[in-house]
């Protein structure tokens, strides 16, 4: 699960083209699905990948393992549970306020349906399905992708050591009989909320903000079918949000009465689905020059779309155990504590978009 170091506002379980919370796509083939039931287990394993990032003093890559414990069908997070909330959150019927605890539960319904409870007011439903691993290559479900996309090549000027590691010693090392890991499939929020500090300035103005987001809206021509374009005023403030209803990204502003403008967060009651989101990034590949930056973003969606077709959420302890034998790789031990790492944040607290945005920066 590759993540970001940075304070991200991600949209759950889901923003932007790399993040945390992996889910799987259609691309697993058929005999990848779960033919039979396996035993529903009282603990499961995330496994994270930090690359090298000397701008924020990670010099070295390294990889994790964390392993989260389930108590009466519930995980708790000591570190984040009655976490105030850093900001405030608006629904359409009420306002939550900045220092507000939060809950940070995840209940288990069924093995296959989750609930996450940030506060009383909101909560998502988190699909998953299991997958079976048997036979499947470790190195490519643990890291998605990065076999066809990256360079691997070996070099002792790299930073990335432990990934190049893992690739040129285990590159074909597969799961054993009895392995699994959860997919996910769709997440929901029970309702829309917009998140903000509220800190509103007049340059630029939200009615400049609000015609920029209109306009992008209105010039998406045949596209204009993935998206919605929200236009209302809560509390007194007026909200304009474009979200993509196949990736559940979203860009949005406030505004107060003297036409002020702030940042937004703002997350739909939508339902997100792992293979419409797949099934979007397939049928508009970034289309850019040769520069630095456009072979990077190619690269990147690249890595996106493995992510949701490969990636797991989670594994099961036999996958587990497979994947720590391999022993030239030093699996730490990750920090079980914090449901942001969980949700496929390594330390932001603002997780109202987690999930599904979190497909897109993480494994």
């Amino acid at each position: 699960m590759v993540k970001n170091s940075k304070n991200n506002k991600v949209g759950i379980f889901v923003t932007t083209v790399l993040l945390s919370a992996c889910g799987g796509g259609s691309g697993h083939n058929d005999e990848a699905k779960v033919e039979e039931k396996p035993t529903q287990e009282d603990v499961l394993y995330q496994v994270y990948y930090q690359e090298p990032k000397p701008y924020d003093n990670i010099v070295e890559d390294y990889f994790e393992v964390t392993n989260y414990s389930i108590k009466n069908n519930q995980i708790n997070f000591n570190k984040s549970h009655n976490e105030p909330l850093d900001q405030k959150i608006l629904t359409e019927t009420k306002v939550i306020e900045k220092g507000t605890p939060q809950s940070n539960v995840i209940r288990r319904i069924s093995s296959t349906q989750w609930l996450y409870e940030r506060t009383p007011e909101l909560k998502q439903n988190l699909n998953f399905e299991w997958i079976k691993l048997e036979g499947e290559n470790i190195f490519d479900r643990v890291m998605p992708g990065y076999r066809e996309h990256f360079d691997l090549t070996a070099s002792p000027d790299r930073l990335d050591q432990n990934l190049i590691k893992f690739y040129q010693s285990y590159k074909n090392a597969v799961f054993p009989k009895g392995s699994y890991c959860y997919r996910l499939k769709e997440t929901q929020w029970n309702q829309a909320h917009v998140e903000s500090d509220l800190s509103f300035s007049a340059f630029p103005s939200f009615g400049e903000q609000k015609q920029y987001i209109a306009d992008r809206y209105n010039h998406l021509a045949e596209d204009k079918k993935y998206y919605r374009l929200l236009d209302a005023e809560w509390h007194g403030y007026k909200l304009i949000a474009l979200e993509n209803l196949e990736t559940a990204e979203t860009d949005s502003r406030l505004g107060n009465s003297e036409n002020q403008s702030t940042n937004s967060q703002f997350v739909s009651g939508h339902v997100w689905d792992a293979d419409k989101h797949l099934a979007y990034e397939k049928s508009h590949p970034y289309r850019g020059g040769d520069s630095p930056i456009d072979v990077w973003l190619r690269q990147r969606q690249g890595l996106n779309i493995a992510k949701l077709e490969k990636g797991c959420f989670a594994f099961n302890t036999q996958a587990v155990n497979a994947i720590k034998t391999l022993n030239l790789i030093n699996w730490k031990q990750g920090d079980s504590s914090d449901v942001g790492q969980f949700l496929g944040l390594k330390t932001t607290t603002s997780i109202s978009n987690v999930i599904t945005q979190s497909v897109e920066s993480n494994h």
